[in-house]
């Protein structure tokens, strides 16, 4: 190898290190979202209706992107139907970021409103699949309590 030869070599292997450490590599951020799969393997929620369809509930789930998370909220229930019509609610992951959340237009879906941490500007949303349900209490004033798992599928863009 020649002297020549070893001087360019030293010069491009230097210019290709300046050029990877000088160019920010493109993550995922409020400037550049990226949509994934979001997947909730297994929610138990415990949720009060009174009379008038209004309910609270607190909520664990595992689930894609938050690990073990807890989930609160409220709302009105149509109680005809037994479909979510309205209502509001926090997930907190694992990692005590948070991703808000409001009930969709669709039956069952939740649309993502944003968050802290990584979920700041947050976007997308979840189809909710209840796979049981269990009375867990009926209250003299006509509020009931469920208890119901879940699983779910949907994106997060975040």
């Amino acid at each position: 190898m020649t002297r020549t030869t070893i001087v360019r070599s030293t010069i491009l292997a230097s210019l290709m290190l300046a050029g990877a450490l000088l160019v920010r590599p493109a993550m995922a951020s409020t400037q550049n979202p990226v949509s994934r799969p979001v997947k909730v393997i297994e929610g138990h929620l415990t949720i009060t209706i009174d009379q008038a369809g209004n309910y609270v509930f607190t909520d664990w789930a595992w689930a894609s992107h938050t690990g073990l998370a807890t989930n609160s909220g409220a709302g009105a229930l149509d109680m005809a139907s037994g479909q979510f019509v309205s209502g509001t609610g926090v997930v907190i992951a694992a990692n005590g970021d948070t991703l808000n959340w409001t009930v969709g237009t669709v039956p069952n879906t939740i649309v993502y409103t944003g968050g802290t941490g990584r979920f700041a500007g947050a976007t997308g949303g979840l189809a909710v699949t209840v796979t049981s349900q269990t009375l867990l209490s009926v209250n003299g004033d006509g509020t009931v309590t469920f208890l119901m798992t879940y699983v779910g599928d949907g994106t997060v863009t975040y």
